[in-house]
């Protein structure tokens, strides 16, 4: 049977009043004792190189800190126990089981302090609620407990008392990864609300009227095919696009609609997949590393990653790049995609043209004459005449 024993140190270990600190310890063998002596003995010395010899028979031993003898302690029996044989028929004041107040404070404290996974809840609940499952644990003993017996209780009383909490607030414990229980939420935020709140829908509302019309139209009309068609290769086959192309859109939309959205502010990261892409059907990208678009929001402007390839209509498109060659490419491809379509191609008066219309100007014709012979408006020869406009170049 375990027996309860007052520690005594010499030196002694004194309290912060200045007086001995009393120390208790239970064990039912030798080894028990030692290794009670042992963790009392590095929290005094503050160090882990640190060994116990205990003499079983005299109660007393030597402690040790790297094979040199530091301090010298001894073993008495407990007061409270050495009177009735165990301590368990203390009288009232008195130690329970040889376990005074401050070790039921101090077992407390640990089991509080050695919490990892609830540390967001209030540290007083925990720290009484593993108080009184140690006290109700001492209470129905029927033998004296080591501390190890008293830790575990206190764990288990703190993590009732937190799961209990969780699931007064709707937490769902069978499946934690959903978050909050459906019935939880669909009572408090709906039934039992008075008149749902229309803050959310006015918000969004305004946001989005406000935001939109600030989008490049190239970047609308992805949005736009994007939420007609709810798929991304039908969206870039609307509009006559390369799948890549066409994720490059809608990606810079989402960063621009995201810096608009949190303009002035940091964004928040943005944690969810589109589900048109989560899915992953087989109509859908195949896209295994996807960066949230507020990643780009929040990271600093500066040089590009590589160097912008000009001539190209994606260049003019996806990078906004307004350069003479990549304003010609972005012409001409749109006026490539007109002709497949089956638009009449727009006539221009070339260069040689021109020179001819400005002999016959000098020779006394009129501009009107010479506009309806050619089939074109006054207004377009005047402004070729005076440099306005540029003449098409002659064909090869």
């Amino acid at each position: 049977m375990a027996a309860s024993y007052v520690l005594t140190f010499d030196p002694p270990v004194l309290t912060s009043m200045g007086r001995p600190q009393l120390l208790s310890v239970t064990g039912a063998t030798p080894d028990g004792l030692a290794q009670e002596v042992h963790r009392h003995a590095r929290g005094v010395l503050g160090s882990r190189t640190v060994d116990i010899h205990l003499d079983p028979d005299q109660l007393t031993g030597t402690v040790l800190r790297t094979r040199t003898p530091v301090a010298t302690f001894s073993l008495t029996p407990h007061p409270a126990a050495a009177n009735t044989g165990h301590g368990r028929h203390a009288e009232p004041g008195s130690a329970l089981h040889g376990y005074t107040l401050d070790d039921l404070h101090h077992i407390s404290r640990h089991v509080v302090h050695s919490d990892r996974w609830h540390t967001a809840g209030d540290i007083e609940d925990r720290y009484d609620a593993a108080w009184h499952a140690i006290v109700e644990h001492l209470l129905t003993a029927t033998e004296p407990p080591t501390r190890q017996d008293l830790f575990q209780a206190g764990r288990r009383g703190r993590d009732q008392s937190v799961r209990q909490r969780l699931q007064a607030h709707g937490f769902n414990h069978h499946q934690p990864s959903t978050g909050t229980r459906p019935r939880f939420e669909g009572y408090w935020f709906s039934t039992a609300a008075h008149t749902p709140s229309p803050e959310d829908r006015i918000v969004d509302r305004h946001a989005l009227a406000q935001i939109w019309p600030r989008l490049t139209p190239r970047q609308q009309e992805a949005l736009t095919a994007l939420a007609t068609t709810g798929d991304y290769q039908r969206a870039a086959a609307l509009l006559r696009v390369k799948p890549g192309t066409f994720n490059v859109l809608v990606s810079k939309a989402r960063r621009r609609f995201l810096a608009l959205w949190h303009e002035g502010e940091q964004p928040s990261r943005m944690w969810g997949t589109d589900r048109r892409i989560g899915t992953r059907a087989a109509t859908a990208p195949a896209v295994t590393r996807r960066r949230p678009p507020t990643c780009a929001v929040k990271r600093r402007d500066g040089r590009p990653k590589r160097d912008l390839v000009h001539g190209r209509p994606s260049t003019y498109t996806n990078h906004d790049c307004r350069c003479t060659p990549c304003t010609t490419a972005a012409s001409d491809k749109a006026r490539e995609r007109s002709r497949a379509n089956g638009a009449t191609p727009r006539r221009r008066i070339t260069v040689s043209q021109l020179a001819a219309i400005h002999q016959r100007k000098e020779t006394g014709e009129k501009v009107s004459v010479i506009a309806a012979e050619l089939g074109f408006s006054d207004t377009y020869l005047y402004r070729l005449l005076t440099g306005t406009l540029q003449p098409a170049p002659d064909p090869t």
